[in-house]
């Protein structure tokens, strides 16, 4: 939200200071999650669409609620509005979950992949459009001229992206380190495109990723990827793995 907010202000020369404010997220996620801000917030939070968000508190506590989150498992991010009573909500979460055996846990990279969720600013660049990515079904084209971006954004649909986003399985069955650093990919010779993160997975028992290539190349087909000096083959794929 910063850059894009900093990208308005320059694009129309607009006199402003930039800040962010006091926020900071608490994420429950997994297969209890609703159960679990059930019982703290209400039944309402089932009602909640994934990406919806709502204004409410907790014991005096202000926050933002949104169904979203790092996880395939779905859940929710309970944003805190006043970073001095970040322990009170921690307990209270805590104690609300203590029945359904919570845990403090951290983003999760392999199910992330798995689950072909998009990390910004490691699976793109400064020219990945919505397009490339399979974001497509949130770009709203008929909004008005003055929109930022809306000019390029009705090109790229018109012309077709330059390059589109696939899974890759690695042959091997022995994990690797997880990346995500961007390692060029190539199809009979030529370069295609690039990898753009890769980790072990548990479920599939193999080294997968996501590949950012041109629109010729097709899941199904052989690829090779340059990665640390090194020839690794493997085979793309649709996106999501599991």
């Amino acid at each position: 939200m910063l850059l894009w907010s900093r990208a308005i202000a320059a694009e129309r020369n607009l006199d402003v200071r930039i800040v962010e404010p006091d926020v900071s997220p608490l994420a429950v996620q997994g297969p209890d999650a609703e159960a679990v801000v059930a019982a703290i917030f209400g039944d309402w939070v089932r009602e909640l669409k994934f990406f919806w968000f709502r204004q409410t508190e907790v014991e005096g506590i202000p926050l933002m609620l949104a169904r979203s989150g790092w996880s395939k498992q779905g859940g929710f991010e309970l944003y805190l509005m006043d970073g001095s009573r970040g322990t009170e909500l921690w307990n209270i979460v805590s104690e609300a979950g203590q029945p359904f055996d919570i845990g403090p846990g951290n983003p999760n990279l392999c199910e992330r992949i798995e689950g072909g969720l998009l990390s910004w600013g490691s699976d793109t660049d400064d020219e990945t459009n919505p397009f490339e990515v399979g974001l497509q079904r949130y770009v709203d084209l008929d909004v008005g001229d003055d929109v930022v971006g809306i000019e390029t954004l009705r090109q790229i649909n018109s012309q077709g992206p330059a390059r589109h986003q696939l899974g890759i399985v690695l042959d091997g069955d022995m994990p690797t380190e997880p990346h995500m650093s961007w390692y060029e990919i190539s199809c009979e010779g030529a370069q295609v495109g690039h990898m753009t993160n890769g980790v072990w997975s548990y479920r599939l028992e193999r080294n997968i990723g996501f590949a950012l290539v041109s629109p010729e190349v097709k899941a199904g087909e052989r690829a090779s990827i340059h990665k640390g000096g090194q020839l690794v083959s493997g085979t793309l794929c649709e996106l999501p793995f599991v």
